[in-house]
């Protein structure tokens, strides 16, 4: 197998590229020193991508590997030009967690991929969003509103309440984490790439 190779450069700190490298017995990552370092596939239990945006990056997406150890690296697609500026590598990001996937599958088949957030910020979002939820509802009834005038105005504020329900519950789902079959990820749960448009 030809190896796939990734590079980027994470921060102002970082003097040159670290290069990740999927080949057939290990995950490679080269360091600013040249330094070498093999993760066999058989030490990555877990695989998880997400979108995860930041300031000037909001197409930013980061690929997580657990490691058995408990250790967690992640990579974003995301290489840093200069302060402030940020260059999209989502094709080549894309093509190497895609290789990185298929590789594990094919040698520690019980690793799993996760799509999404972890499940305890998952968790907490849901909390947030539940107590937003509720708030507004509570305000929409308890305080006065231009509705109040509406003969029935309680039945209409309870059928806004309800008709936001659809969009909360939506947003809900839509945002779970799940797992996938390392050798099926959806297209959908990758970055889009910008220079498939040009």
């Amino acid at each position: 197998m030809q190896p796939v190779v990734y590079r980027r450069r994470g921060s102002a700190i970082s003097r040159s590229e670290r290069e990740w490298r999927v080949e057939d017995g290990a995950l490679v990552t080269r360091g600013a020193l040249g330094r070498e370092r093999r993760l066999p596939w058989n030490d990555i239990s877990a695989l998880r991508l997400c979108r995860a945006p930041k300031l000037n990056r909001p197409w930013r997406h980061v690929f997580e590997i657990k490691l058995r150890n408990g250790r967690r690296l992640v990579i974003d697609n995301a290489h840093f030009v200069t302060r402030g500026a940020y260059e999209n590598r989502s094709g080549s990001f894309s093509e190497f967690v895609r290789a990185a996937a298929s590789r594990l599958a094919a040698t520690n088949p019980r690793a799993r991929m996760l799509l999404g957030e972890t499940p305890l910020h998952y968790f907490i979002m849901l909390l947030a969003a539940l107590i937003g939820f509720g708030l507004i509802a509570f305000g929409l009834i308890a305080f006065p509103t231009m509705l109040d005038g509406l003969p029935y105005a309680p039945l209409v504020k309870l059928g806004v309440v309800l008709a936001m329900l659809p969009l909360f519950a939506w947003w809900v789902f839509g945002v779970a984490p799940h797992g996938v079959a390392l050798d099926d990820i959806p297209e959908r749960a990758f970055p889009h790439d910008p220079a498939k448009e040009s």
